[in-house]
């Protein structure tokens, strides 16, 4: 409500400056200029004061207090009607004639058209009302005693009309504080709206990121139970699942299939001699490089400490063999620098190929078994049941 106060308080001070300007129109004629001047300046000056304290409170409602603005804003006004009503002492004493009566008509007008602009608060109005009527009747009784006496008729109109706008004003006063209630209860009905509006997308907000959130917490923990923590590699439980369903629909298509046994030579060397910590890192490696040597279609898996396995579907044993190959000198290839000393390991392969209607365990032993023979062979090399297939 404050607010509202205060912007009509400014709106009704820029309209005002528009009957100075009327007035200082009809006493062009009147009387000298410089005193004119000084007339229209001081009621300039009194609107700029209006209008600097509407602005004042506008800008910083929550400091103030209604009842200094109120003080500020009559002080203004009954100076501004003080000031209205000196524009008499403009009039010379010979013309009290019609330009007096359209003075006086305007004056009256002047004070209708006030009941709009500060019409918000009856005590401003009244208070503008008194003082141009006592004011106007009291330099009509000092300076023109005889208009007073020659038509008495003009000071009682003009008290019975100002009586009849404070009363009206009653009504236009309770009009504008029923239509501002009525604005501001809109505007805190669409400030309600917009802030629960507002919390409802924050909520939905929070909702998908915690959504997300436990999508991603699901999707590390799927992760998690299939891949091992340390190369990243398929844990040996999802491999066995994943080689007995492969093998139980190869038996039906007839299809290729290899397996690779995998080990990396001297592998309790490396800890031994370079810690743990080199160790696993070892580990990360070589199963980062296997998986940039095998294709899309090969399973890598951890079978076990330094051991690996991959499922090669569609993969005949010469073909098994050729990547195993790769496989191996790729391995070779990679250098491990720790603390300026440098060293490389080797791994030995063992690969076999399905059988008809042989199951799971039995390919997966045969290819150990080649493994096995590969270590025995003087390791840093591919043996393949039964044929051997010597290293580089």
């Amino acid at each position: 409500m404050l607010h509202e106060l205060y912007v009509r308080g400014r709106e009704s001070t820029l309209l005002g400056f528009l009957p100075i300007f009327l007035l200082a129109w009809l006493h062009i004629d009147a009387h000298a200029l410089p005193l004119l001047l000084f007339w229209i300046g001081s009621l300039v000056a009194v609107q700029i004061y209006r209008l600097w304290i509407a602005q004042h409170y506008l800008q910083q409602p929550e400091t103030h207090t209604r009842q200094r603005w109120y003080l500020h804003q009559w002080l203004g006004t009954v100076t501004l009607a003080l000031g209205w009503v000196i524009s008499f002492a403009l009039l010379d004493a010979n013309e009290l004639g019609m330009p007096f009566y359209l003075h006086l008509i305007f004056l009256i007008g002047l004070s209708t058209f006030m009941l709009s602009s500060i019409g918000i608060d009856i005590r401003l109005f009244g208070g503008f009302l008194l003082v141009l009527v006592g004011g106007t009747l009291a330099v009509l009784s000092v300076q023109y005693p005889a208009f007073l006496q020659r038509y008495p008729i003009v000071p009682i109109g003009f008290v019975i009309y100002a009586f009849m706008l404070l009363v009206r004003s009653r009504g236009e006063y309770r009009r504008t504080r029923e239509w501002i209630t009525a604005r501001l209860n809109r505007k805190q009905l669409l400030a309600q709206l917009n802030a629960s509006l507002a919390e409802e997308r924050n909520i939905k907000e929070q909702l998908r990121q915690q959504s997300e959130e436990l999508e991603n917490r699901n999707r590390e923990l799927s992760e998690l139970a299939v891949r091992d923590g340390l190369t990243r590699a398929f844990r040996r439980g999802h491999i066995e699942a994943e080689l007995r369903r492969l093998i139980k629909g190869l038996h039906r298509r007839h299809d290729n299939f290899c397996v690779l046994m995998m080990d990396i030579d001297f592998f309790k060397r490396v800890n031994d001699q370079y810690g743990h910590a080199v160790g696993d890192e070892v580990l990360r490696r070589l199963a980062a490089v296997s998986q940039t040597q095998l294709r899309e279609t090969d399973l890598f898996g951890r079978w076990g400490g330094e051991e690996f396995i991959v499922l090669m579907p569609q993969t005949t044993l010469d073909e098994a063999i050729m990547a195993a190959q790769r496989l191996r000198l790729a391995i070779a290839a990679m250098v491990f620098d720790v603390e300026g000393t440098t060293f490389q390991i080797t791994i030995s392969i063992g690969t076999a190929q399905l059988q008809p209607m042989e199951n799971a365990d039995a390919v997966v032993a045969r290819s150990d078994e080649a493994l096995y023979a590969a270590k025995h062979a003087g390791r840093n090399c591919v043996m393949a049941a039964p044929a051997l297939i010597a290293g580089e």
